[in-house]
C-alpha cells in the first residue's frame, strides 16, 4: 500500500501528458454537471430578487466546486479549466447570454490554467485547485456585466421581452448592477462563498472520494 501511494505521487508530478478520449469525456461530462449545478444553485435563489441580485451566482458557484475540484484531479491535464469554462459558456449561450461571451471565458479559462493548474503538482493539489476556482467565481460575476457593457437599458428592455420579467426585477436589477460599489461587494462574496465551497470540496474528497480509491 504504500510504494502504491509513493507511485501516485511520483506519477502527479511527472511531466504534462497528452489528452486522451477518457480525459476528453470526463471534462466534458463534469464540466456539464458543474454548470447544471450552477444553474440550479442560481434557481434556489429566484424567491426574492433582491436576494438573487446578491447570492444567485454565490449560490451557484458554492455547490458546484466540489464537482470541479474533483473535475481537475480526476482529468490532470494542462486545459482542463479551459475546457471547462468554453463548455460552460457554451451551456450559457443556450439560456440566453450572447456569443460574445465565449473569447472572454476561453481566455479567462486558458489564464486560471497557466496560473493556477500548470503543472501536474499543481492539480494534484486542492489548494491550488481552490485558487483557480475562487478567481473562477469572480471572473464569473464579472462576466454577467458583459451582455449590458454598451447599453444597460436596452438589455434591461429586451430580457423583459423576451423573458417576462416584471417591473421589480428591472428595479433590483438596476439597484444592484447599476452601482459600482454593490458590483464589486457581489464579486467579492461570490469569491468568498466559491472558496467555502472549496472547503467543502476538500473535505468530501478527502472523506470519500480518497478513501474509495476514486483519486
Amino acid at each position: 500500500m504504500k510504494r502504491e501511494k509513493e507511485g501516485e505521487r511520483g506519477m502527479a508530478h511527472g511531466p504534462n501528458r497528452g489528452w486522451g478520449v477518457r480525459e476528453v469525456v470526463t471534462a466534458a461530462l463534469l464540466s456539464a454537471l458543474t454548470v447544471a449545478i450552477m444553474f440550479a444553485g442560481a434557481m434556489l435563489t429566484m424567491f426574492s430578487y433582491d436576494f438573487a441580485m446578491v447570492a444567485s451566482g454565490g449560490a451557484g458557484v458554492f455547490l458546484s466546486a466540489p464537482v470541479f475540484m474533483l473535475m481537475v484531479r480526476r482529468v490532470d491535464r494542462f486545459g482542463v479549466t479551459c475546457v471547462f469554462a468554453t463548455i460552460a459558456a457554451l451551456l450559457f449561450c443556450t439560456m440566453g447570454n450572447m456569443l460574445f461571451m465565449l473569447p472572454f471565458y476561453v481566455v479567462g479559462g486558458l489564464l486560471l490554467d497557466l496560473v493556477f493548474l500548470r503543472t501536474p503538482k499543481q492539480r494534484q493539489s486542492s489548494w491550488w485547485a481552490t485558487g483557480a476556482w475562487t478567481t473562477f467565481s469572480g471572473l464569473y460575476l464579472l462576466s454577467t456585466l458583459i451582455p449590458y457593457l454598451g447599453n444597460m437599458d436596452a438589455y434591461v428592455a429586451q430580457a423583459v421581452a423576451e423573458r417576462g420579467f416584471d417591473q421589480g426585477y428591472v428595479d433590483a436589477f438596476f439597484k444592484y448592477y447599476g452601482n459600482p460599489a454593490w458590483i464589486v461587494a457581489i464579486m467579492l462574496i461570490t469569491m468568498a462563498v466559491g472558496f467555502l465551497g472549496c472547503l467543502i470540496g476538500r473535505a468530501l474528497m478527502k472523506r470519500h472520494f480518497e478513501r474509495a480509491g476514486a483519486l
